[in-house]
């Protein structure tokens, strides 16, 4: 698993790198987008995934099916395929993903809360997450039934916790340090 980490952080960071230096990251951006829609079909990721295929083949069918994308997102996922690491194409494209995020200055904020958020809610959270960060947010929301209320944020290796399992225990562990 670790290796294929790896892997793909080199691929992203290989295919983010020629992005930049050809001022087109917005094309791979939305190339590596259609590669991952087109790769979760589960016949045609059993296919490259599969060792007994011929890499020409898998090639020409991806080819095929990949539409209009340009050459060099396609040449960076086939490479990965006919290096044996068609499973490392999911995290390299999330990498490909988080670089350009850190490159346009926004950071994701997984925002965690025991119902579903409203507009209102949402904006409310990323303008004061702006304000903490400094940086533009995108919010992945997700719905936690184990908070009694209120809401978890990470972003990064940062937790900004303001449910009310929180704070419900740090009000006993200040109760139980005062006795």
């Amino acid at each position: 698993m670790a290796r294929r980490q790896t892997a793909a952080r080199r691929y992203a960071e290989a295919g983010y790198e020629i992005g930049r230096a050809d001022g087109t990251l917005d094309a791979w951006e939305s190339d590596l987008a259609r590669l991952g829609d087109v790769l979760q079909n589960p016949e045609l990721r059993r296919l490259m995934e599969h060792p007994a295929v011929a890499y020409a083949d898998k090639e020409r069918v991806l080819r095929r099916v990949a539409g209009n994308v340009a050459d060099e997102p396609l040449e960076l996922v086939l490479l990965m395929v006919r290096r044996g690491r068609p499973k490392a194409i999911e995290p390299m494209m999330e990498r490909f993903t988080e670089l350009l995020r850190r490159h346009r200055g926004i950071a994701l904020a997984e925002v965690r809360a025991a119902m579903p958020l409203d507009d209102d809610q949402r904006q409310a959270i990323a303008a004061r997450l702006r304000e903490l960060t400094g940086q533009r947010i995108e919010i992945n929301e997700v719905v936690d039934k184990g908070l009694m209320g209120g809401v978890s944020v990470r972003i990064g290796d940062q937790l900004y916790d303001a449910s009310v399992r929180s704070r419900l225990e740090r009000l006993r562990a200040r109760l139980t340090a005062a006795s």
